[in-house]
């Protein structure tokens, strides 16, 4: 059954892989130059926020428009008084692994005199409206309170104005919206929607191959470029854009909706130089926040809560930054950037002058969710400084969404200085608290399914019951076909594994902090969030499951682990590559030579049971794959028992004659893929 199903999987392509929820317009990376018809020029950097009191006083370009809850905004300034008495009484936390901010007497003093000067500028009562009623260059200052916006709602899905009239295919010959379907029914499916550019003319009729730079044709006029948004009060939780229902209490930031009235809350499209500081976003079927082939986003101090797919979304999208955040409830992650451009190692030099980091996930708490982060295609991301911990899995940047995704294979994304911890939670179990929406092993750090050029240093990952970090290779027709063209520059260009996958080429671990917890760690409440589970809170070093699993995929070359140390502060308690067949190579050498991966038939076909998973199954589905059992504790008699135990039958089933088939299924693969995958 096995090998008859990895065959079918190899030859159609079909597979259960994260990142497909959602389906977006063939899309385009926008032109990385400032755009200068826009003054100051939109785009061609990470724009740089307006401070809350030049709303007040009216400095910088634009015009200010203040939503408010409440007649003249009584209602908003006095749930702004309360929270910034608590601010100067209490203090408050941003993040949950964040000391509490405490505001001084003068700072309190100074946020009410602006909250009161605001609400006499309140003309507004609804979000969509402020933006509605704003251009380039203007802010949207929205005052404290729960923002359900009734009008939008009450606009109909799959409206007839715009279905299926403003239906775009895209390359597989799939329906999505098109960008004028979005600008003309802009909460069709949207809460909040931006839009940046005018329509200007038809999309192509067949999508572009190359996917350097929105096509002319259809690039409008900047109309809203420049656009900042953002909360008054102390807290992101102050000011609650919210799309969902049913909630036992709503006034509690992290209530959790019983349904779901809009997919996207707050969606920005071609809106360069977009600015969105201190809100959260709660209660989307699909994404809390969206922006789409945009040049030049920051998001600063957003929440993103209860998004059944992702609390955070951005797509083809440059010059991006996402600092200061927390999110959870995610059925697939808290952050995505998907379809990143491709600025790493596949760079083309004649459009964006140097290979550089695209977009920056920085000093945010990422938990509670499948993932705390993940991205199709996010070409050189890098996510430093965070604390990712009480997820199913803390990481996975990966190359199995190829379809729709343009960027193949995934490459140069770097993880640095970042904590990742406690990543023990079982979503694959009956009325999970957040439905699972991908398969993930449960209790692993970073897990990376078909990176190239990827870095991941200076970290301390510690406490993850599972793995610290996997690594695998997906092969390409497992992955599906490339969106767009496929630029040249891969890790695996011209190597045996080229034959077969495109993917797992050239990644490098290095002086990363394996099972030792930080001196003076603290932990956060929120690490046990929706029953997570962690070692002793008291103890000086939690194990990994094992620290750096590899899947060895036959002739992978140049992914080395070297200047790392185990739970004991020393190299010689790093563990890796994971269970498998002798001899389990972990090289420390990255060079060519050094670095091959010989192939292990055990650990594909747990890979390959895996990927097999649906919604609604459990471990009990998959007799080979172990990811959705939950593990023990590392390093306790029955994480001994349960890892020898697995390793018999694991052993017994590679004598097998399904095993021996499968083996040469992979042999032929290697050599010729093609008549592999046209063998009956």
């Amino acid at each position: 059954m096995l090998v008859s199903t990895f065959v079918a999987l190899l030859a159609a392509g079909a597979v259960a892989v994260p990142a497909l929820a959602h389906l977006e317009r063939p899309s385009y990376w926008p032109d990385p130059r400032p755009d200068h018809s826009v003054k100051p020029p939109a785009g061609g950097k990470v724009p740089e926020a307006r401070s809350l009191a030049s709303a007040v006083t009216g400095a910088g370009p634009g015009k200010v428009r203040v939503v408010c809850k409440g007649k003249g905004g009584r209602l908003s300034l006095r749930l702004a008084e309360r929270s910034i008495r608590r601010a100067r009484t209490k203090g408050f936390r941003l993040r949950p692994s964040q000391p509490k901010i405490r505001y001084s007497a003068k700072r309190a003093k100074r946020m009410l005199r602006i909250n009161r000067a605001l609400a006499k500028k309140c003309r507004f009562h609804s979000v969509q409206a402020a933006v509605n009623a704003s251009g380039n260059n203007d802010r949207v200052v929205i005052m404290p309170g729960r923002y359900t916006e009734p009008r939008s709602r009450k606009a109909p899905t799959n409206d007839p104005k715009c279905t299926p009239s403003l239906l775009q295919a895209d390359s597989s010959g799939a329906l999505a919206p098109s960008y004028e379907y979005q600008a003309t029914c802009p909460n069709d499916q949207n809460l909040v929607y931006v839009q940046g550019r005018a329509v200007k003319g038809d999309p192509l009729p067949y999508p572009r191959a190359d996917r350097h730079g929105i096509p002319e044709q259809e690039l409008g006029r900047c109309v809203r470029c420049n656009l900042q948004i953002e909360g008054s009060g102390p807290r992101p939780e102050d000011v609650i854009i919210d799309a969902g229902f049913g909630y036992d209490n709503p006034k509690r930031p992290e209530a959790k909706p019983a349904g779901y009235a809009k997919h996207v809350v707050l969606r920005t499209d071609r809106s360069d130089g977009f600015v969105g500081r201190n809100f959260l976003l709660r209660g989307a079927l699909e994404h809390g926040f969206y922006t789409e082939e945009t040049d030049g986003v920051l998001l600063d101090k957003v929440k993103f809560y209860w998004a059944a797919d992702y609390g955070h979304l951005s797509f083809t999208t440059d010059h991006n930054v996402v600092q200061n955040c927390e999110g959870m409830g995610a059925g697939d992650s808290v952050v995505y950037p998907g379809a990143a451009p491709e600025t790493g190692e596949q760079v083309r030099l004649d459009f964006y002058g140097e290979s550089r980091i695209n977009t920056v996930i920085r000093r945010c708490d990422l938990r509670g969710s499948t993932l705390g982060y993940s991205g199709s295609m996010g070409n050189a991301v890098r996510l430093t400084r965070n604390h990712i911990y009480g997820n199913t899995a803390g990481i996975s940047s990966d190359t199995l969404s190829a379809p729709g995704h343009p960027g193949y294979p995934a490459d140069s994304m770097v993880i640095d200085h970042n904590y990742i911890y406690s990543n023990n939670l079982n979503l694959y179990r009956p009325d999970p608290p957040v439905e699972p929406l991908v398969p993930m092993p449960i209790g692993s750090g970073i897990v990376w399914p078909g990176m190239n050029n990827g870095e991941v240093h200076h970290n301390w990952i510690f406490d993850n019951w599972r793995h610290g970090t996997v690594l695998m290779a997906v092969p390409d027709l497992v992955a599906g076909q490339p969106e767009g063209s496929i630029n040249p520059g891969s890790s695996c260009e011209g190597t045996i594994s080229s034959l077969l996958a495109m993917t797992s080429c050239g990644n490098r671990y290095h002086h990363n902090r394996m099972g030792q917890v930080p001196p003076g760690f603290r932990w956060p409440k929120k690490v046990k969030a929706f029953g997570n589970v962690t070692g002793p809170r008291n103890a000086k070093s939690l194990p990994n499951g094992v620290d750096f699993w590899w899947d060895e995929f036959i002739g992978n070359v140049g992914n080395c682990w070297y200047s790392n140390t185990g739970w004991d502060g020393t190299s010689a308690t790093v563990t890796g590559p994971g269970l498998g067949l002798p001899p389990d190579a972990l090289p420390k050498d990255c060079s060519p030579l050094l670095s091959i991966g010989l192939g292990d038939v055990i650990k594909e076909a747990v890979l390959l049971d895996c990927a097999m998973w649906s919604r609604g199954e459990t471990g009990a589905d998959h007799p080979l794959c172990y990811w959705f059992d939950m593990p023990p504790q590392p390093h306790t008699p029955q994480a001994r028992r349960e890892q020898r135990a697995w390793l018999r039958s694991a052993r017994e089933w590679a004598r097998s004659e399904e095993a021996q088939k499968l083996q040469e299924r992979l042999d032929e693969a290697g050599s010729t893929p093609e008549a592999f995958a046209n063998r009956p």
